[in-house]
C-alpha cells in the first residue's frame, strides 16, 4: 500500500501544510509509532510515523491513540531536541519510501533531521544531527550482529540505503525505458508486466504499477514479452502523465486522509487478531492442560480396576501364609476363587512377612476403592470444563468486534483463567443494565431468531428471554452458540423453511461452520435446562429432533 509513489504524495502535502510549523508535542503511544503535533496559525497538525512491519507509514492523522504515562527514551530525546523548533525543509530521498523533516529551534542551533524509513520489516525512525550527520538516536537500533551493511544507533554515522538500479520516471528518456524493457523481454521473458514496472522503476509498489498497466489498457500479469510497440507507447503515455503530476504536486491529492482511514481500519483488524491471539492462547492452554488430566484420570482409573483384583491376592496369601516364608518374590498358590481351582503367581515383597505382604495388598485394594468412588465425578468435572473451554474457543474465533472479544474476555476472567487487570476489572465487572445487551438477531419467515455470541449471552437468551414454548437450537456434538427461533403468541407450527434457516443459523455459529452440512439439535425452550453449578452457556436438553443444515446467515441480520 505505501511505496514511494505514495511517499511522493506526502512529502508534497507535508511541504504545503508543514513548513514553519512549530513543534508542540511528541509522544510515543507503542514501542514502534511516533506522534508529532504541530502548530500553524489557527490549527494544529497531527502526524503519525510507524514503523511497525504490518503498517509501516507516515502521515498526517487525525486519529487520537493514548498517550503513555511513561515516555520511552526515543521520546524524550525528540522532546528535547525538538519541541520548540520548526519545519524547515521537507525531503524525499529520490522515489524511495525515505522521508527527511528538517527542523530548526534557532540560528544558533544546529539543524535536526527527522529520518522515516518506511520499508516493511526494516523501516525504522532516526533522529540525526545535520552538521555531523551523526544518529542522535534512532527508534530501533540496528547492530552490526544484525546487519553488516547499514547500522543504526545512537553515535553511528547516517548513511542512506543502498542505492537500487532503478529508473526514477520523473527523469526516465523513453530511450532508458525501452532499453531495460529489452533486457527484460530477452533475459526474462516471462516476467508479468506489473513484476517489471516493480523491479525496474523506483517507488513501484505491486498496487501503482497494476494501476498504472491498467491505464494504459494492459492487463498487469501478462508477460513483458508480449509488449508490442503500440502497448510500449501508451504505457510511456501514461508514465509520463503521472511524472508530470509527481513535480507538480498534482499526484494523489490529500493521502493522508486515504491513508489514515485505511491504516486505522488496518489497525482495528490487527487489534483484533492480537487480542483473539492473546486469548485463544489461554484458552488452548487450559484445553491442553484439560486434556492431560483427563488421560491421567483415565490411566488412574484403569490402574485401579486392576487393583481391585488386590483384595483377593491378599486373601490367598493370607489362606497360604505358613507357605510363605519371608525372602520370597512371588509364589504360586491355589486360587479358591477360580471355580476351576487353578493356581495363580503372586508377586511379593521379599524384605516383608506373608501378612504384611497381604496388608499391602489390601492397602492397595482400599486406595483402589476410593480413587473409584471419586473418578467419575472427577472425570465428569474436567470433561464438563473441556466442553466449554472448548466453546470459548470457537466463540473467540467466531468474534468479530473488540465488544464480543472485551465480553469473552470478562467471562475467562470470573472463571479464573485470566489475571484480572486491578484498574479495569471492576469496570468490566459492572453488570449492565438490560438495555445495553446488544443482541444478534435475525428475521426468519417472520420469526425472530436471536443468537448468543459468547456465553453469557447463551444463558441470557436461553434461560431468561426466550419463553417455554420457543424452539431452542445448537449444533449436534460440537461447540456453537445457543439459537433460539421465538414463536411469539403464535399456535401454529413453524414451518419446516423456517426452522431449516434458524438450523443454518446455528450451524453458522458453531465449530461446523466451514463444513457442508451440520447436524443441529432442536427442542422446545421448556426441554432445556441448565446443571446446578454449571459454567457459563453449559447446558442439557432431551426431547430433541435433528435436522442437517447448511452453515448460512440470512441477508436480514441486524443488531437489536
Amino acid at each position: 500500500m505505501f511505496d514511494g509513489l505514495v511517499m511522493a504524495a506526502v512529502a508534497t502535502e507535508f511541504r504545503q501544510n508543514l513548513l514553519g510549523a512549530r513543534v508542540d508535542k511528541i509522544y510515543q503511544p507503542s514501542k514502534l509509532e511516533l506522534i508529532m503535533t504541530m502548530r500553524q496559525p489557527g490549527r494544529n497538525i497531527t502526524v503519525i510515523a510507524s514503523c511497525q512491519p504490518e503498517a509501516a507509514r507516515v502521515h498526517i492523522t487525525h486519529t487520537e491513540r493514548k498517550n503513555p504515562l511513561v515516555p520511552p527514551a526515543f521520546c524524550m530525546l525528540l522532546r528535547k531536541y525538538l519541541i520548540g523548533s520548526r519545519v524547515m525543509h521537507v525531503k524525499q530521498l529520490g522515489l524511495d519510501r525515505i522521508l527527511m523533516i528538517t527542523f530548526l529551534r534557532s540560528r544558533e542551533d544546529t539543524p535536526k533531521t527527522l529520518v522515516v524509513e518506511v520499508m516493511g520489516r526494516h523501516s525504522n525512525i532516526a533522529l540525526v544531527d545535520d552538521a555531523s550527520s551523526m544518529i542522535l538516536d534512532s527508534i530501533k537500533h540496528i547492530s552490526a550482529d544484525v546487519s553488516r551493511v547499514r547500522q543504526m544507533g545512537p553515535g553511528i554515522q547516517y548513511v542512506q540505503p543502498p542505492a537500487q538500479d532503478k529508473l526514477n520516471i520523473v527523469f526516465v528518456s523513453k530511450e532508458d525505458l525501452d532499453n531495460v524493457l529489452c533486457k527484460s523481454q530477452e533475459n526474462t521473458p516471462s516476467m508479468s508486466l506489473s513484476r517489471f514496472l516493480v523491479s525496474s522503476l523506483a517507488g513501484f509498489g505491486r498496487e501503482s504499477a497494476d494501476r498504472v498497466l491498467r491505464e494504459a489498457g494492459l492487463v498487469p500479469d501478462n508477460p513483458c514479452s508480449e509488449l508490442d510497440p503500440d502497448s510500449r507507447g501508451r504505457l510511456w503515455d501514461v508514465l509520463m502523465r503521472l511524472a508530470d503530476s509527481i513535480r507538480n504536486g498534482s499526484f494523489l491529492p490529500c493521502p493522508s486522509e486515504l491513508l489514515d482511514s485505511a491504516y486505522s481500519l488496518k489497525n482495528e483488524e490487527y487489534a483484533l487478531s492480537r487480542q483473539k491471539a492473546e486469548l485463544l492462547d489461554a484458552v488452548d492452554s487450559n484445553i491442553a492442560r484439560c486434556k492431560r488430566k483427563w488421560k491421567a484420570q483415565d490411566d488412574e482409573i484403569s490402574q485401579a480396576n486392576q487393583d481391585l483384583e488386590s483384595r483377593k491376592l491378599g486373601e490367598l496369601i493370607l489362606a497360604n501364609a505358613p507357605r510363605i516364608g519371608t525372602g520370597m518374590s512371588s509364589a504360586t498358590l491355589t486360587d479358591y476363587f477360580d471355580p476351576q481351582g487353578k493356581d495363580i503367581e503372586v508377586p511379593l515383597d521379599p524384605t516383608l512377612s506373608a501378612s504384611e505382604n497381604a496388608q499391602r495388598y489390601f492397602k492397595r485394594y482400599a486406595r483402589a476403592k476410593r480413587v473409584l468412588e471419586t473418578a467419575a465425578l472427577q472425570v465428569t468435572m474436567t470433561q464438563a470444563e473441556l466442553e466449554y473451554l472448548e466453546q470459548v474457543s470457537i466463540t473467540i474465533q467466531h468474534a468479530d468486534t473488540q465488544r464480543e472479544l472485551g465480553a469473552i474476555r470478562v467471562e475467562l476472567t470470573e472463571q479464573g483463567y485470566l489475571q484480572a487487570v486491578a484498574e479495569k476489572t471492576a469496570k468490566r465487572k459492572r453488570p449492565k443494565a438490560k438495555g445495553e445487551v446488544a443482541l444478534l438477531s435475525f428475521t426468519v419467515h417472520d420469526y425472530t431468531v436471536i443468537v448468543g455470541r459468547n456465553n453469557k449471552e447463551n444463558d441470557l437468551i436461553t434461560m431468561k428471554i426466550s419463553r417455554p414454548d420457543d424452539i431452542w437450537m445448537h449444533a449436534r456434538g460440537i461447540p456453537g452458540a445457543h439459537v433460539v427461533l421465538r414463536t411469539g403468541q403464535t399456535k401454529d407450527e413453524v414451518s419446516e423453511g423456517a426452522l431449516l434457516v434458524a438450523a443454518g443459523i446455528a450451524a453458522y455459529f458453531s465449530k461446523g461452520r466451514t463444513d457442508s452440512k451440520v447436524a443441529v439439535d432442536y427442542t422446545l425452550r421448556k426441554h432445556v435446562k441448565k446443571p446446578r453449578g454449571a459454567r457459563p452457556g453449559m447446558v442439557t436438553y432431551d426431547h430433541q429432533r435433528t435436522v442437517m443444515a447448511s452453515p448460512n446467515l440470512p441477508v436480514s441480520g441486524i443488531m437489536q
